[in-house]
Order: structure tokens, then C-alpha cells, then sequence
């Protein structure tokens, strides 16, 4: 799945949390993939940021962890985008 700039940085920036902080934790991936119900070969892809279909999993990791999602998003000033239909 190819990911445009802006969701490569910020799935990057994700991966870089859950790597972190699982690491803080002195987890191995196996050792979260098996808390979220999923493959080691998931949280590898996670952590690297590489383009994935698979939210669901993807919060349950970050979830598992105590990391905030929100975290990314701070200080980022929203802006709706041309391309949605508006309210």
C-alpha cells in the first residue's frame, strides 16, 4: 500500500513510539504481538513505519503499551481538506 508523504511521516513517527516504548518495557516484539493477537512480523512493519491496512491492530498495540496517540498530533494545527465534501 503506497502512503503519501504526510502518512509516511506520521506512520513513521508512530512506529518510532511503539518501538520506543516497548522497548522501555523490555518487551520483545514477539512478546506484544502476542498481548494484541497478532505476528511478529506485524509489530517488525509497525515499528518501521511501512504502510498497513491494519489499524485496528495498530492501536491495540499502542494501547497495550499506554502510549497516547494523541501525542502525534500535538501542536499540529488541523486544517480541513479541500478534497471532503463539506457538512
Amino acid at each position: 500500500m503506497e502512503l503519501k508523504p504526510a502518512e509516511q511521516r506520521l506512520a513513521r513517527q508512530f512506529g518510532e513510539h511503539v518501538r520506543a516504548r516497548r522497548k522501555s518495557l523490555g518487551y520483545t516484539q514477539d512478546d506484544l504481538a502476542s498481548m494484541i493477537g497478532t505476528n511478529r512480523r506485524f509489530i517488525s512493519e509497525l515499528e518501521r513505519g511501512k504502510g498497513t491496512s491494519y489499524l485496528g491492530p495498530a492501536l491495540a498495540a499502542a494501547e497495550a503499551l499506554g502510549i497516547n496517540i494523541s501525542i502525534l498530533f500535538e501542536g499540529r494545527r488541523i486544517t480541513p481538506s479541500s478534497s471532503l465534501p463539506k457538512a
